[in-house]
């Protein structure tokens, strides 16, 4: 179980998915994100632009449902590109807006790994 600094939950990661198959998820990725997950999946940087981000070209695309293209389905949710994944998505939940109020009761909603130390709200 993780916690840090600042927030009110702990948080172990369930396996669900369900971060990474939110239909209003948005995945920023820049250039250091693109490099990385080239490196790993043994493409050009342009290869994973045109295949993996959005016509924008500044965050991941959907794949299937409006989920993320690198969500792989299983026993337990996994992660196609996990090593190389985004930094937004390295650092779930502990984002700024979970720090408190209605942000984190939806996320508490969605993730089954976010435990609160008292009631969001």
């Amino acid at each position: 179980m993780e916690r840090r600094d600042g927030y009110p939950f702990s948080f172990a990661c369930k396996r669900s998915g369900n971060c990474c198959a939110r239909p209003d998820g948005v995945v920023r990725a820049d250039a250091g994100d693109v490099r990385r997950i080239a490196e790993h999946l043994g493409l050009s940087e342009a290869g994973v632009r045109s295949r993996y981000l959005a016509s924008s070209g500044d965050r991941l695309a959907e794949g299937l449902g409006n989920r993320c293209v690198f969500l792989e389905d299983g026993g337990e949710a996994t992660c196609g590109i996990y090593p190389a994944r985004p930094e937004r998505c390295r650092t779930w939940p502990f984002w700024p807006e979970l720090r408190k109020g209605t942000e984190l009761a939806a996320a508490c909603r969605v993730c089954p790994g976010i435990f609160p130390d008292e009631d969001p709200g």
